[in-house]
């Protein structure tokens, strides 16, 4: 929208703010990047330390900033949940009703809320399912976070849009999940779907891309999102004229196949692959088509393409950035 020019970003050191802070400049907003752990680092963008608890210092900045982007989150930090999730939302909701100074709040809510892969889909996920989320405080914090945000909207015209995302993939981490000798993080954790003569032939950190199926052998699907396309994604959402109160899913196009995905990160890293068995994990697809035809979404990355990125990233000798939060 042509009014917004100051943004106001929360949890700006993150995964998802390292990538649109520079996007939002590069856009020709100005941004004040809000965060308390680790500093955003990128030229241009006015950083301040702040607690999003802090309603005096949150109520200060909202009402000098024509959009604001929450991005930050508790994740699995029991400790942050009511301080971060609950209060820090509720502080910025609040704000922007006193103030009424921004035209558009948006939340970065995540497919949790669905209870992706721990609970059977047999339908797309679209925006109008009962959030029925999968255990633990990130899950649940970002429940309560759309509900403020809905709730706000309708009860005092806070124009706020939710952008519910999959699991969000930057530098090499498709490559840290796909293969054994990653990172390890998300689920499942390959050591525990292992048999002890597996663990053992890969004992020494050889490096094998996973082959992911279900009990009965079919492979198993999954949904994730490039950065880059949820940079896009909230760019639409500062732009997109009569989004109030709405909320959109954020995904690629289509889910992964794992035994497919494996094959084609297999013959880019040059390593084997294996074949795992999960008997918990349930395929789901998120589907894409309100964020397509209202904001105009447009996935740039499928897995392969996704894939090739990662491979790009680890030849370029870059370092992975350091991110606050939890890994992945």
């Amino acid at each position: 929208m042509a009014s917004i020019r100051q943004v106001m970003v929360t949890g700006a050191s993150g995964k998802l703010g390292g990538s649109l802070c520079p996007a939002l400049l590069e856009h020709g907003y100005r941004v004040t990047a809000v965060d308390r752990r680790l500093p955003v680092g990128v030229e241009g963008v006015d950083e301040v330390e702040a607690d999003v608890g802090d309603y005096e210092a949150i109520e200060q900045l909202v009402s000098k900033s024509d959009a604001v982007i929450h991005l930050a989150s508790c994740k699995e930090n029991r400790e942050a949940f009511i301080p971060v999730s609950v209060q820090g939302t509720f502080n910025i909701l609040d704000a922007a009703m006193k103030t009424r100074a921004p035209r558009r709040v948006i939340l970065a809510s995540g497919d949790a809320v669905n209870g992706i892969y721990f609970n059977r889909q047999p339908l797309p996920i679209h925006e109008q399912m009962p959030m029925v989320a999968y255990p633990g405080y990130y899950a649940l914090s970002k429940v309560i976070e759309e509900t403020l945000f809905t709730q706000y909207y309708h009860q005092a015209g806070v124009p706020t849009v939710v952008n519910r995302m999959s699991w969000i993939q930057a530098e090499d981490d498709i490559l840290m999940h796909l293969t054994v000798a990653g990172e390890g993080f998300g689920v499942p954790v390959w050591s525990e779907l292992m048999s002890e003569r597996q663990r053992a032939d890969f004992a020494d950190g050889r490096d094998a891309a996973v082959a992911l199926r279900h009990p009965d052998g079919t492979p198993m699907l999954r949904h994730v999102v490039a950065v880059e396309d949820c940079v896009q994604a909230f760019l639409l959402a500062l732009e997109t004229e009569g989004i109030e109160g709405e909320t959109f899913q954020i995904a690629m196009v289509d889910p992964f196949d794992y035994p497919a995905a494996a094959a084609y990160a297999a013959r880019k890293l040059d390593i084997d692959v294996v074949d795992l068995v999960d008997t918990v994990g349930q395929d789901f697809c998120c589907d894409t088509t309100k964020a397509r035809y209202r904001l105009g979404y447009q996935p740039l990355h499928d897995i392969f393409s996704l894939i090739d990125s990662a491979v790009a990233f680890r030849k370029s000798g870059a370092a992975r950035r350091e991110r606050s939060g939890i890994k992945g």
